[in-house]
C-alpha cells in the first residue's frame, strides 16, 4: 500500500523531499504559507496548498488524520518548527521527521514528539526522501549519477532462495555486495542464501532499487 506524505515547508530542502517521493511514487501533500514557494511546487506534484501548517486547525481541515508521515522543513523559523510538531504529535500522526539548523534544539524537538530529526547537509533532502519511502530501507547515499548504496531490512515474508537464484544482477541491474546477519558482516558468494531479517547491502540506480525493493519485500 502506497504510503502517504505530508511535506511543511517548501524551500529549497522541502522541495527536493518532494520532488524526490514524488519520483518516487509516494502520495505526496505539500503545504507551505508562501503563494510563490506552492506554484514552484505544483511543478512536481498537483497537491499542494497555501495554508499555515503551524495552525492545528489548519491541519485537520487538509486532511491529517489519513497522513502517514509529516516532515516539517520549515528550517529557521524555530516557532513555526515548535507549533507544527506539537500539532502533529497532538493530531496523531505516528510519523515526524522534523529538519532544524541548530543542533542544540534537538532533544526540544524530539521531546515535542519528532519521531526523526535531521541537520541540513548537502543532498540530505534526497536522501531523507528515499529512506521515509520504504520500511524496508535503514540507510541510502546517494552515489554519483544516480546511484545509491543502500541498507535494506529482508521482510518476514521473503521466500529463501541462493543469490545465484535470485540472480539480482541481471533481472534488476543491482549488485548485493554485503549481508548482515545476527550482527556479522558476510561477503556474499553465489550460493549464500539471503534470510529474512538479514540486512543486505547493495548499489544500483534509484529506480532499480525501487523495483528490487518491492520484489524482495511485497
Amino acid at each position: 500500500m502506497k504510503k502517504s506524505f505530508l511535506v511543511i515547508g517548501l524551500g529549497r530542502f522541502g522541495l527536493n523531499v518532494v520532488k524526490t517521493l514524488v519520483k518516487l511514487k509516494a502520495d505526496v501533500l505539500a503545504v507551505d504559507i508562501n503563494e510563490e514557494r506552492v506554484r514552484i511546487a505544483t511543478q512536481y506534484t498537483n497537491q499542494c496548498l497555501v495554508c499555515d501548517p503551524t495552525k492545528k486547525s489548519v491541519l485537520q481541515e487538509i486532511g491529517i488524520k489519513n497522513i502517514d508521515h509529516a516532515i516539517v522543513g520549515i528550517g529557521n523559523n524555530l516557532q513555526g518548527t515548535i507549533l507544527a510538531t506539537m500539532n502533529l504529535k497532538d493530531l496523531g500522526v505516528k510519523r515526524i521527521t522534523v529538519r532544524i539548523d541548530d543542533i542544540e534544539y534537538e532533544n526540544v524537538i524530539e521531546r515535542l514528539g519528532a519521531t526523526k530529526v535531521i541537520i541540513p547537509e548537502e543532498a540530505s533532502a534526497i536522501q531523507l526522501a528515499n529512506e521515509v519511502v520504504s520500511d524496508s530501507i535503514i540507510d541510502y547515499h546517494e552515489v554519483k549519477n544516480n546511484y545509491a548504496m543502500v541498507k535494506m531490512i529482508v521482510n518476514d515474508g521473503y521466500i529463501q532462495k541462493p543469490l545465484k537464484e535470485l540472480n539480482a544482477r541481471n533481472k534488476f541491474k543491482i549488485n548485493i555486495v554485503g549481508i548482515i546477519r545476527n550482527d556479522e558482516f558476510i561477503l556474499p558468494m553465489a550460493d549464500d542464501v539471503i534470510m529474512s531479517n538479514d540486512i543486505i547491502i547493495l548499489v544500483g540506480k534509484n529506480k532499480d532499487v525501487t523495483k528490487f525493493e518491492r520484489f524482495i519485500n511485497s
